[in-house]
This record gives C-alpha cells, structure tokens and sequence, in this order.
C-alpha cells in the first residue's frame, strides 16, 4: 500500500490531501480554464485563417502567408519564434501579442481591399462586355447600310447602260466594301484587345483559384479533380481569348514492372521523383501540372503554342531519364512517355485528352522515352 500510494502517509491521510486539492483546483479552476480555453480558441482561429486563406496580388509565394500563420500558432501555444516577423522564443512566457492583432488585421483589411476590388472589376468587365456586344452589332447594322448604299449605286449604273459610269461605280464599289470590310475588322481587333486585357484579371483570379485546389499527397501535384476543372476553365479563357493552350499526357514507362519487381514504396519513390521534375519543368505560375491517375500525370500550358512547349516538354523527358533510385546493390533508372497537342476551338476536355493520349501511345510503341504532338485533324477543325 504504501508503494502504490508513494510514501509513508496513510492511505486516509492521502484521500485527505486529494480532497483539500480537488478544492483548491476547484477554487483557481474556472480563470485558468478560461485562458486555457482561450489560447486554444485563438490558435484554432489562426491556424483556420491560414489554411483557408486565398492568396493576394501582394503574395509572390501563395504559401508563405499559411507559413506565417503556422509560425504565429506555435508563438501563441508556445511562445516560439516567429522568424518571418522578427519575433524571438519568448523565454519569459510572454507573448507578442500586439503583433498578433496586427498581424491578423492587417490581413483581413487587405483581404478585404482585395475583395472588393475585385468586384469593381468583374462589374465594369461585365458592363464592358455587354457594352462591347452593342457596339459590335451597331457597327454590323452600319456596315450592311454602307455596303447596301454601294451595291445600289452599282444597280443604277448597270440599269442605266452606260459602261463609263459603270465602271466608276464597279471601282467605287470596291474601294467602298474594302474599306467597310477593314474598319470592322480593325474594330474588332481593337475591341479584342481591350477585353484581352480586362480578362487578364480574370485570368490571374483563376490561376489563384487553382492554387486552393487540393494537391496529391505524394507528387505534390494537383489532384484530377482540379485536372478536370482547370481543363475546362483553360477551354472556356481559349474560346474567348484566341490564346493558344498545350495540354500535355505524360505516362511513367514500365511502371507496373517497378511495383512488381522492386514493391510500391520504390514504385512512389519514382513518383516523387517524376512530380519533381514536372516542378522543375513547368514552373509558371500559370503552368498546371496535375496527377491524372496511377502513374499518369497531365500538364495545361496556358498561352503557349505547343511550337513553344516542345523544348520545355523535351527537357522534362530527357530531366526524366537522368533519375537514378537505388535498389539495395542496383540502381534504378525512369524514363517518361509524353504525348501533347494544343487545344482548338471545337475542343472538349475529352477530345483534347484523346487526342494527346494518342501521341502518347505512339510513344510506347516505339518503346517509351519520348514526345509525340498531335494536332487538329482538318476533319476535327471543320
């Protein structure tokens, strides 16, 4: 009895001393409760604030704000240092608490100043495209007017016999249509590239959007679910634009063989290693590279012609073939099968996969370890 109480009080004498503390956690309870409680509450709230934060204009690293945050939970838990603030460990347990209200209300203020331009924008984008829609049919209606004034004077001319005047109003009518015919088409190229640079906005809203996406836990790439809304956001700002999109299907060659032969934690092992030379590769921030599924992974190339994407696409392949895993004694070495082709107005997400799943394929015929483009049937673009 004594062993298991530890010491030499008796075992009455102990209930007694449990009773007295009971009583006096009893007593001081309710305030240390309520701060436990509190810092608990304050860093749930933090570390929400930087998980679910979308990233700014003023972000150049999306991820370092949610950096931060994790940094500023420790601080409160712990009164750890918070290096991106210049915040030493507290060795005293106190904490920087000015600098976390600042912190956070600095954030928010900017979050929201982000928000409601960004409101601004997408009105006056609206407004401009319904503005620009009017426009475009007034200009249609005045040119039909205009060519409709030449073509009867040209009636007249022929209905009147006389071959001078005909030939004035044949010439006139040509000079008349032409010019008619260029004015439209320099409006439109103007009326193009006004709202080319109002989506510009929109464009760099949807590239912060896909930053939120979630990601494969293994390659660090984004997961088929963003693949597949990010296919049809790149389609739809195509249509649009007119600006050119590579999508690119890359498949790991004899990757069941690795599994089989050498068992999965080799086989993720080479998956890392290919997700991080696709990182490596494709590193606009505009750039997506998704898992696609297994040991396939696709690539969107916004505005890059798949001219330009080829040399980017062979570095990859040949970054690809220099990997060497070891083995136990042997040394693995990965090569990578790419098909690619860029996206056309009649496109749909399935008909470009297709289409770049069939360069793919003829990769691995010949072997693996390559590139094929396909483009755009004539068939396909009629």
């Amino acid at each position: 009895m004594r062993r298991l109480f530890g010491g030499d009080k008796h075992p009455e004498n102990i209930e007694s001393d449990i009773v007295s503390e009971s009583a006096a956690n009893e007593a001081q309870g309710p305030a240390e409760n309520t701060l436990s409680g509190a810092v608990d509450t304050l860093s749930n709230v933090m570390r929400t604030f930087g998980d679910e934060s979308f990233p700014l204009d003023s972000d150049l690293d999306p991820n370092l704000f949610r950096r931060e945050c994790s940094e500023f939970v420790r601080h409160i838990e712990n009164g750890e240092a918070v290096s991106a603030r210049d915040i030493p460990r507290s060795v005293s347990g106190e904490r920087e608490w000015s600098q976390v209200r600042r912190f956070f209300g600095d954030r928010r203020r900017a979050e929201r100043q982000f928000v409601v331009e960004r409101i601004g924008d997408y009105r006056e984008l609206v407004e401009e495209l319904i503005g620009g829609l009017r426009r475009i049919g007034e200009r249609d209606q005045d040119t039909h007017e205009r060519v409709q004034l030449s073509l009867s004077a040209m009636e007249q001319a022929v209905a009147s016999g006389e071959l001078q005047r005909i030939e004035k109003a044949f010439k006139s009518t040509i000079e008349q249509v032409s010019e008619t015919f260029e004015e439209q088409r320099l409006a439109y190229e103007r009326q193009l590239g006004e709202l080319n640079e109002r989506m510009a906005v929109l464009r760099e809203d949807l590239v912060a959007a896909r930053e939120e996406m979630k990601r494969d836990s293994l390659t660090d790439a984004f997961n088929r679910g963003a693949f597949d809304t990010a296919i049809e956001q790149s389609l739809n700002m195509h249509f649009v634009l007119q600006q050119p999109v590579t999508l690119v299907m890359i498949d790991c060659d004899k990757f069941k063989h690795i599994n089989d032969e050498h068992g999965h934690a080799t086989g993720d092992q080479a998956l890392r290693a290919v997700g991080e030379c696709l990182a490596r590769a494709f590193i606009r921030k505009s750039d997506l590279v998704a898992r696609y599924g297994g040991d396939e992974f696709a690539v969107i190339l916004n505005e890059t012609s798949a001219e330009n994407a080829s040399r980017v696409i062979e570095r990859f392949v040949e970054s690809v073939a220099r990997i060497d895993i070891e083995v136990g004694d042997d040394v693995l070495g990965l090569t990578c099968s790419v098909g690619y082709t860029e996206l056309s107005d009649t496109d749909t997400a399935e008909s470009a996969i297709r289409r770049a799943d069939e360069g793919l394929y003829a990769v691995k015929s010949r072997g693996g370890n390559g590139t094929e483009f396909r483009p755009v049937e004539a068939a396909e673009r009629t």
